[in-house]
């Protein structure tokens, strides 16, 4: 396997270690936000999220994917004014949509609140978060082509920045504006997400005038390389790409994305369009669905994408590294590059999703001290896998020019959760619980229908050993979990046995990890700072 083969997975890395600190940032926010807000408020808090996501998918995530899809392309053959011309066409376009999108939102913020959240003091909130979408989608633009050309650092380093951001505007807001009412502190703590989108846009923007300059100004010189037929692939930056070409070029690519990133989030849409409904229907009062809906959508869901920060980079990684691959006609890298791809994701996706459920009642009690976002929890605990599997395989197809695929089958998936939701949420023995379930089918569906899209278009690319090498670890690491829970709990209490539980069970994971040859000496050499002397400790799997 050679160093391009290899180069993703470091990227991946990367931004994973810097979706780790994030995911950090995120859980120190939340445990004095509920404090601040309590779960009444939280629910106003997430009830601006929803719609929020959906737009800002469609103004920036289908370009993001574009531009990063274009210009790796571009610049694997040498053509930067190409790779250029990609980022400046996206820039101009997510500039304008994400004004679009912030004036839409903040005028139908009533209409929102009232009519799908069911809960009015939400306008605040949703107003709030509006001007988030101007900056989010400038943000994801320079993220592009630091994506595109592979150079991951900036990415990761403003995501941190952007984290830090809203953590202090929606701490100090949130508790400099309770006294005036729990809507205008939940208003305060939604409007940390433009403060932080702010700071990140700052960050790049620098990154890409100066220490950028350099990368722009590198030009890969290669000889032009030979396609699996013999021929030779155009290479060099002969020509110019006028902007009409590259906006149709990123057009054909980010549509599609971006109505498959919509159709993403219309889940949570369908969450908050039909949980406190049909709660209602079950009888539960508005303050007791709202405080439910929030169970759901603050507590168990963010526990839920944990995990998924590191198939969330590959997927990003993985577009740019098959789409160069794929410009250069090397099929056999292509196939490499996926079978790995899928290969680590299964590796972290299954151990995760089984140690939340083992530990899905002791979790949000250590984290929240609140025993009711259990029971979504569990429902909800094998959404992990799932959804780590959803997420890299759409950005291999994204990577081969099937972008529409993702699309049809996430909504497939997202009318099976509707049914599902709509059904189970208001039998009044299941309620919310039945979102849970909802959401993890959700995921499964959309995830087997990428598969089998995969399958299809690049023959098989799954290894049949190294999964039943992680089966067995991971399921070594639930059984081992669980035991030292039940063993430490008596003499510790609940929240140190979990903290201990947890620590076990990551332990046994990676001893059986090594037992079992899950990793190989490629995949410890990619690891940031520790890679190179984790690898000398492992030999290649034969």
């Amino acid at each position: 396997m050679g160093t391009q083969d290899t180069k993703f997975v470091k990227g991946a890395f990367i931004l994973t270690a810097a979706g780790l600190v994030v995911k950090l940032i995120g859980a120190l926010y939340r445990i004095p936000l509920y404090s601040i807000l309590g779960s009444e408020g939280i629910g106003l808090y997430q009830m601006g999220y929803p719609i929020y996501a959906i737009l800002l998918t469609v103004s920036s995530s289908g370009l993001n994917v574009a531009i990063s899809k274009v210009v790796a392309e571009r610049w694997a053959q040498g053509k930067r004014s190409g790779a250029l011309a990609a980022f400046r066409v996206s820039l101009v376009l997510m500039s304008i949509l994400g004004i679009a999108g912030s004036v839409a939102l903040f005028r139908a913020a009533p209409w929102i609140a009232t009519n799908m959240g069911h809960d009015p003091r939400a306008t605040l909130s949703i107003q709030a978060i509006s001007p988030a979408l101007f900056l989010a989608s400038v943000l994801s633009a320079f993220r592009g082509w630091f994506q595109g050309i592979e150079e991951m650092t900036v990415p990761a380093a403003s995501q941190v920045l952007e984290a830090l951001g809203r953590l202090v505007t929606m701490l100090l807001l949130a508790g400099a504006l309770i006294p005036k009412g729990i809507e205008h502190a939940a208003a305060g703590a939604t409007f940390g997400a433009a403060v932080g989108a702010g700071v990140g846009v700052l960050f790049t923007a620098l990154a890409y005038w100066s220490g950028g300059r350099r990368a722009r100004q590198r030009v890969p010189h290669r000889r032009s390389p030979r396609s699996e037929d013999g021929s030779r692939v155009a290479t060099g930056d002969s020509g110019e790409f006028t902007w009409g070409e590259t906006a149709r070029a990123i057009a054909s690519i980010a549509l599609p994305i971006s109505l498959a990133s919509a159709v993403f989030g219309i889940t949570e849409i369908i969450d908050l369009s039909l949980v406190p409904g049909r709660l209602h229907a079950a009888g539960f009062a508005t303050e007791e669905a709202t405080r439910l809906f929030g169970q759901l959508t603050a507590g168990a869901m963010p526990l839920v994408n944990i995990p998924t920060v590191f198939t969330g980079a590959l997927q990003m990684a993985i577009v740019p590294s098959v789409s160069a691959a794929l410009a250069l006609r090397d099929r056999a890298a292509i196939g490499r590059r996926v079978k790995k791809a899928l290969a680590l994701t299964y590796a972290l996706g299954l151990p995760a999703s089984l140690g939340i459920l083992v530990l899905s009642r002791q979790i949000p009690v250590l984290l929240y001290n609140d025993p009711g976002v259990g029971p979504s929890l569990m429902a909800s605990a094998p959404a992990v896998l799932f959804l780590s599997l959803q997420q890299v395989s759409s950005g291999v197809l994204q990577g081969i020019g099937k972008v529409t695929v993702p699309l049809v089958n996430l909504m497939w998936a997202a009318a099976v959760k509707a049914a599902v939701t709509y059904v189970l949420v208001g039998i009044p023995t299941i309620g919310v619980v039945g979102a849970g379930i909802a959401t993890s089918l959700h995921f499964g569906v959309a995830a087997v229908l990428n598969l089998l899209a995969i399958r299809r278009h690049l023959g098989p690319v799954s290894e049949p050993g190294s999964m039943l090498r992680v089966s067995a670890a991971g399921g070594g690491m639930g059984v081992i979990a669980g035991l030292s829970y039940r063993l430490l709990e008596p003499f510790s209490g609940l929240k140190v046995a979990t903290v201990g539980a947890v620590a076990a069970g990551a332990l046994a994971y990676l001893i059986l990890a090594v037992v079992f040859r899950v990793f190989t000496t490629e995949d410890l050499a990619s690891l940031p700072v520790v890679g190179r002397a984790l690898s000398r400790l492992s030999k290649p799997r034969r």
